[in-house]
């Protein structure tokens, strides 16, 4: 058989894709109850960590566009969750903060977050656990400087 079409053995390439689709449903359906989507919340993330950033910054440390990152925060002020103020030394440009629900709403999905993961890595040991972080950190890292990307979001710089 072909090596790389043997069923028992997918493309490393193909079970990310796989784990990063049941990741996105999963999430997405434990962020829906909290009035967010998993781009809302990956926002919100950032801004906990550093607030005051302008729409283009937040894009860059969500790994979106500035148009999609547009809508993103038309809906997260639009629900309550930002705040958007002129930034005294360029009025041109948008601060974006977190408001109070915004916090709030940050730490209740933030616990549902972690309380999936703990789940989703439950039958791994405490040191399987972080012998996975290290290596999907040292790949992340890697393809980061080759691919010369820019920018962290608040998972990257917190955990």
């Amino acid at each position: 058989m072909d090596p790389v079409l043997d069923p028992d053995r997918p493309h490393t390439t193909y079970l990310i894709g796989r784990l990063d689709r049941i990741i996105r449903r999963a999430l997405e359906e434990r962020l829906r109850s909290h009035g967010v989507t998993l781009l809302g919340y990956t926002a919100m993330t950032v801004l906990a960590v550093r607030p005051g950033l302008s729409n283009a910054q937040l894009a860059r440390r969500s790994f979106m566009t500035p148009q999609g990152m547009n809508q993103a925060v038309a809906v997260l002020a639009e629900g309550g969750f930002i705040q958007r103020s002129p930034d005294d030394a360029n009025r041109r440009r948008q601060r974006i903060e977190l408001t109070d629900l915004g916090h709030r709403v940050v730490g209740e999905c933030s616990a549902a977050v972690a309380e999936y993961e703990q789940q989703l890595l439950g039958a791994l040991s405490p040191d399987a656990r972080d012998e996975l972080n290290g290596l999907l950190r040292a790949v992340v890292e890697a393809n980061r400087l080759h691919s010369g990307t820019v920018g962290t979001t608040a998972a990257d710089s917190t955990s």
